[in-house]
């Protein structure tokens, strides 16, 4: 019996987008009975699992609101390659992942496409957002758009599910990858002795170069406080030896593409925000968070966003687990004192513990590609 063909885009806008996408490419080539095509824009993770990529997501990594206007050119530019690509190819399926700005206009695009049956070019393409926009926190009215726009929405926090549900989209509580990445990297390290945490502190202090810029300097000055660790700096994929000039002056090492390693290694870390903190807290990593912008951008985001944390591990539990400092806390002072506290704490661990399994056993990858290339064949 022939295999059916699908044709399926993945649009991925940064590091943890890209180890999401690949992983859904693995397990979507996986799948029997169906020869897939992939093709999208991401990083190497997508590209080792198979996809085509056509474009680095670090060509889209604009950050904060001064960011996004000062490029505004090329952010345009990019929505018109990205709508003209996946037009030309004609997938059966689109699957975004994360970057709510940038994919929920290709969807809007996308859809009115669909919609307008337009013969010379009769588009039929199914629309899944994997990473649901944090709703929650700001632009609440935008879950009209993901109902208007999209086929189904994969959330990967617990609460999203019902939020998404009580506004009519088609919402699938999959699980988050990013457990399936780590228990997937665990099963490889498996007969593999557990090595003792070392008195190592590593330092994550962004994926994007405006986010090194504002914050290195400030991690540098707190570490000074614990001679009696060594300090490893994680490179962001797409970001270069020279984009941490500082940390070189200083005499610190930056390693490129090990940062589970550095973090599985680490007694403590010092982590932006992110997806970093989630997978932090699922290696059991004791750790702060520490961020700034500039002054306009925490303005604006202050005035628009309404919620009590950033970090993914006290959003996930609805309490403080791990300590946030932000914008002016962001210093060097009180960056060390709450190291401190992080490094004698025990209660740490158990929420660690408290995450891990309120994300459940992992096998979100499989289920999404599974229900992806059932609703397109």
């Amino acid at each position: 019996m022939a295999q059916k063909k699908l044709k399926i885009f993945v649009v991925a806008g940064e590091a943890s987008g890209d180890i999401y996408g690949g992983l859904f490419a693995e397990n979507a080539m996986e799948i029997t009975g169906v020869d897939i095509e992939l093709r999208g824009w991401g990083g190497e993770q997508m590209a080792n699992a198979g996809v085509k990529v056509t474009k680095h997501y670090r060509e889209l990594a604009f950050m904060g609101f001064i960011e996004v206007i000062k490029n505004l050119r090329t952010i345009k530019n990019n929505l018109n390659q990205c709508f003209k690509e996946i037009v030309e190819f004609r997938p059966d399926a689109v699957v975004f992942i994360d970057l709510p700005g940038f994919n929920m206009r290709v969807a809007k695009r996308l859809r009115n496409k669909i919609k307008a049956n337009d013969d010379d070019l009769q588009l039929n393409t199914k629309l899944f957002q994997l990473v649901c926009p944090q709703i929650w926190a700001w632009k609440s009215g935008r879950i009209k758009d993901l109902k208007r726009d999209y086929d189904c929405v994969f959330p990967v926090l617990p609460f999203e599910d019902s939020i998404l549900k009580s506004g009519g989209v088609n919402s699938q509580s999959m699980g988050h990858p990013l457990l399936d990445s780590i228990l997937k990297e665990k099963s490889a390290r498996k007969g593999v002795k557990k090595e003792k945490k070392e008195k190592l502190i590593a330092l994550l202090p962004g994926s994007r170069k405006q986010e090194i810029n504002k914050i290195l300097h400030v991690y540098l000055q707190a570490i000074k406080d614990f001679p009696d660790h060594e300090v490893v700096i994680a490179g962001a994929p797409g970001l270069e030896k020279s984009d941490y000039t500082l940390a070189e002056k200083a005499g610190l090492r930056v390693e490129f593409g090990k940062t589970r390693e550095l973090l599985q290694r680490a007694e403590a870390a010092v982590i932006t925000s992110g997806t970093a903190t989630l997978e932090a807290a699922l290696l059991k990593v004791k750790h702060v968070i520490a961020y700034k912008t500039s002054a306009l951008n925490f303005a604006i985001a202050k005035a628009l966003v309404d919620v009590d944390f950033i970090g993914l591990p006290n959003l996930i539990l609805g309490r403080k687990a791990v300590e946030e400092l932000i914008q002016g806390d962001c210093n060097p002072q009180k960056i060390s004192e709450e190291l401190r506290k992080a490094l004698s704490s025990s209660d740490m661990e158990k929420d660690f513990d408290e995450i891990y399994e309120t994300l459940g056993n992992g096998g979100a990858s499989k289920r999404i590609a599974e229900y992806v290339v059932r609703e397109v064949s």
